[in-house]
């Protein structure tokens, strides 16, 4: 658990993005990365979808903070904003969002133009790209099968962050595709129902969650209340 405040949630991002981070803040993504490489121990580019029931709930924050934490066991890491309506990704790390996905997806960027490293060793980044009026056919086409299929030659993980799930369909093929999936859901905002839909459409596709980390957890403890930021939990086996 991590004690954290801020008055933005990008503010909050760059601030967990410090060099100089927070021993608990450290240590919970630690325990988060951890979980996951217990989680796939198969062999090959492991494809990891992080997303959520609805909208501000963290998956962004915890896909961004994620596949840094992976980079730094020495693992190659790409990070994929595949959130085509409102992605955010490039905002983490001060970058253009074009071209990006979308641009390659139309055949008007070459994968050479889209992937880019960062300055975290081993940690590569695919922006979204262009604005389209299509994401989710985009997302579910050949191409994108064919992608996917082509960075997990390259690369140990594959994160991607996907728009919430109970609000738009078009994290479903990329969870299908992928080997897992970890939801996000914040303390306080997201309810039972939301949650419980959104474990039955991925249940439906056949798809494995991989856990469920909780956000914004309020905690009485020495001195009053804080703010406790994630919790980690192994769905099925322990969770929140």
């Amino acid at each position: 658990m991590i004690s954290h405040h801020c008055n933005s949630k990008l503010a909050q991002s760059k601030q967990v993005m410090d060099s100089q981070l927070n021993f608990q803040i450290t240590e919970a993504y630690k325990a988060v990365r951890t979980n996951i490489m217990f989680s796939l121990i198969s062999d090959g580019c492991k494809k990891i979808v992080i997303s959520s029931s609805l909208a501000g709930e963290g998956k962004t924050t915890t896909a961004v903070h994620t596949a840094i934490s992976l980079a730094q066991v020495n693992k190659k890491i790409l990070l994929i904003d595949a959130d085509l309506r409102k992605p955010k990704i490039h905002q983490f790390f001060n970058t253009k969002n074009t071209p990006g996905l979308t641009n390659y997806l139309a055949h008007m960027a070459d994968l050479g133009n889209i992937i880019h490293s960062t300055s975290y060793k081993n940690l590569s980044l695919l922006c979204s790209g262009a604005t389209v009026p299509n994401p989710s056919e985009l997302l579910a086409s050949v191409k994108m099968t064919d992608l996917l299929n082509c960075l997990a030659k390259e690369f140990d993980y594959i994160i991607m962050d996907t728009p919430p799930i109970n609000v738009v369909v078009d994290a479903l093929p990329l969870i299908k595709q992928s080997d897992g999936v970890v939801l996000v859901a914040r303390e306080g905002s997201s309810t039972y129902p939301e949650l419980n839909k959104t474990i039955k459409e991925i249940e439906v596709i056949n798809a494995k969650i991989l856990g469920i980390i909780l956000n914004g957890i309020v905690s009485k403890g020495k001195g009053g209340y804080g703010y406790k930021s994630y919790g980690y939990g192994n769905y099925g086996t322990y969770g929140y």
